[in-house]
């Protein structure tokens, strides 16, 4: 046992930062949308964030999204310009996730471009790829001596909503995507077993990034609890959501945490939003601090001290909630403090 404890020790502590839905359409690529919140971007060992819209030039949108959808606003076509990739690198971003609805709006042209310009600025990506086999691949990061892989993909319910998105094939580019039929059966456990086997061959720690669920629903549906507790059950170390553009609340499932969304990190639209810190040890949660902001003018901007209390409790309560919902001996609360400043 003491063996065991002292090994612990020699584990190396590290800092995650974990940022929602960066939308940038309509945002001027020169304001520079993440500078207030740049300094804990900066300093965190490893930054990520869901970049949910291509950075591009391309001119030609997809087509799977059609005209009577798009006047219906039932789907929409996204794109912002490619300077923007200079704010994500000025800020620190170290890797975004790519397997959403909207990576692919622009089609194989606006993808290839975006994922050069990634490259360019040394960002990592995981969640669209030349192929299914790269777009399923996970990123593969270096932290502190530990070997982190970061897999992304769509998990919607039904294959209209994710052939909408463009998933990869085996020859052609797109999206990962993970489709179970929207039950947790136990042939979908195994699948998810599979998947979270395959990515940490090589890999110390394993964040899998979702994009599920309902827009504006700040509470999971079942579908949601099911497959990112699957996932934490098959050897995942971090689950963390995204799609519904709202903060949902979070767990610690067999000791190890889920966010079931970040909500919106960057939007031409106001709103409420956070950035999440965990600390870890090696591969063992330590801690969970949140920074609340807010999105004005197409900045997020941390709140002022005199509303931080008041955004902790908001999201305190969202995940009392979501235990009440889903009960499981399994599942304890996600403790969370108020993020303090870079020192």
């Amino acid at each position: 046992m003491l063996v065991a404890a002292a090994a612990a020790l020699l584990q190396p502590t590290w800092t995650l930062l974990l940022g929602g839905d960066v939308m940038l359409n309509g945002i001027d690529p020169t304001s520079r949308p993440l500078q207030y919140i740049a300094a804990h971007t900066r300093t965190a060992d490893l930054s990520i964030v869901n970049l949910e819209i291509p950075l591009t030039s391309a001119q030609t949108a997809t087509s799977r999204k059609t005209p009577a959808q798009l006047k219906a606003k039932t789907q929409f076509v996204l794109k912002a310009h490619p300077h923007h990739m200079g704010s994500l690198w000025g800020a620190g971003i170290d890797a975004v996730t790519l397997g959403n609805n909207h990576a692919m709006d622009y089609g194989p042209a606006g993808l290839t471009e975006m994922t050069g310009l990634l490259t360019g600025r040394s960002i990592a990506f995981a969640g669209a790829g030349v192929n299914a086999v790269a777009a399923s691949s996970p990123a593969s990061l270096s932290v502190r001596g530990m070997r982190v892989a970061l897999l992304s993909m769509l998990a919607f319910k039904t294959q209209t909503a994710l052939h909408t998105c463009w998933p990869a094939t085996d020859e052609e580019p797109g999206i990962a995507t993970l489709y179970l039929a929207g039950v947790i059966a136990e042939s979908a456990k195994e699948r998810v077993r599979q998947v979270v086997s395959a990515a940490k061959k090589e890999a110390d720690f394993l964040i899998v990034a979702l994009h599920w669920g309902v827009e504006k629903k700040s509470v999971p549906d079942s579908y949601q609890v099911s497959l990112g507790r699957a996932f934490i059950e098959a050897g995942a170390d971090l689950v963390v959501g995204h799609h519904p553009h709202v903060l949902q609340g979070g767990e610690v499932y067999s000791g190890r945490p889920i966010l079931y969304s970040l909500g919106n990190l960057v939007s031409p639209r106001p709103g409420s939003t956070a950035l999440f810190q965990l600390t870890f040890q090696g591969t063992d949660l330590r801690s969970v601090a949140v920074l609340p902001c807010e999105i004005r003018e197409g900045k997020v901007k941390p709140l002022p001290d005199p509303r931080n209390q008041q955004a902790l409790s908001s999201f305190r309560q969202l995940g009392e909630t979501l235990r009440k919902r889903f009960p499981s001996k399994n599942s304890a609360a996600l403790e969370v403090e108020i993020l303090k400043g870079p020192s």
